[in-house]
């Protein structure tokens, strides 16, 4: 395996853990992904995703396979852009980042380490020799990192105005209400039910953690009520 292949496998593997899977060491060019202790498939090393028909089968392992397919082709993304990149030189640079991008006084930086890749967006000085206000993303962040240094980036550098973006937060809270109003049996057209189960996948798509802002959302609205219901409970007693 030469050192291209190593390094992607390497944060592959640190991505997929964070994200609740388990890896087995890369063997031939290949590397096996298990998922709640069954074989689930097996990552090449240019992003793609092989499984056997005997690997786990149901509607959630397919689900799984789709977040490792994503997961592979972020991290495809972002070490290949990190390997053929040049240096980043300015004053005072104490780490060896890579330039992936320049536009309008701000940038984008990655620098690959053991701990996983991370992330910079820093704005130039007058004079372009130094940096300064970065906005760090890592090391270990993964393809939520990356993905947010890029939006962050593109808000810098003013490819995007930041009032036409969400948070993550927000699109899972969109997503609940969407989830919610759906599964409620609200009377709607079709083409009303395809639009928005549209905009469901699209979020999907979009927030890699999103299962996990769900359940802190679903979470701290159960604990209001509990506190609410325990108020109500004090003021008859």
């Amino acid at each position: 395996m030469n050192n291209t292949q190593h390094t992607y496998f390497a944060e592959l593997g640190i991505a997929l853990q964070k994200a609740g899977y388990t890896v087995q060491p890369e063997k031939s060019g290949v590397m096996p992904v298990e998922w709640n202790g069954c074989p689930l498939c097996r990552v090449t090393e240019d992003g793609g995703i092989r499984f056997r028909r005997d690997d786990t089968a149901d509607p959630a392992a397919e689900a799984a396979r789709d977040r490792v397919t994503d997961i592979a082709s972020v991290v495809r993304e972002y070490m290949t852009l990190i390997e053929r990149a040049p240096d980043l030189k300015a004053d005072g640079l104490g780490e060896s980042y890579k330039l992936l991008a320049d536009f309008n006084g701000a940038l984008l930086a990655g620098h690959p380490s053991g701990y996983g890749a991370e992330f910079v967006t820093w704005e130039w000085n007058y004079g372009r020799t130094g940096l300064w206000q970065g906005h760090y993303y890592g090391p270990g962040s993964g393809p939520s990192g990356y993905l947010s240094a890029k939006q962050d980036f593109c808000v810098r550098s003013g490819l995007i105005d930041q009032h036409h973006l969400f948070t993550n937060e927000q699109l899972a809270e969109v997503y609940r209400c969407i989830y919610e109003t759906m599964e409620s049996g609200y009377t709607m057209t079709p083409e009303r039910q395809k639009l928005l189960e549209g905009v469901t996948d699209q979020i999907r798509d979009a927030v890699p953690d999103l299962a996990e802002l769900v359940s802190r959302s679903n979470e701290r609205e159960l604990d209001t009520i509990v506190e609410e219901q325990a108020g109500m409970t004090l003021d008859i007693n």
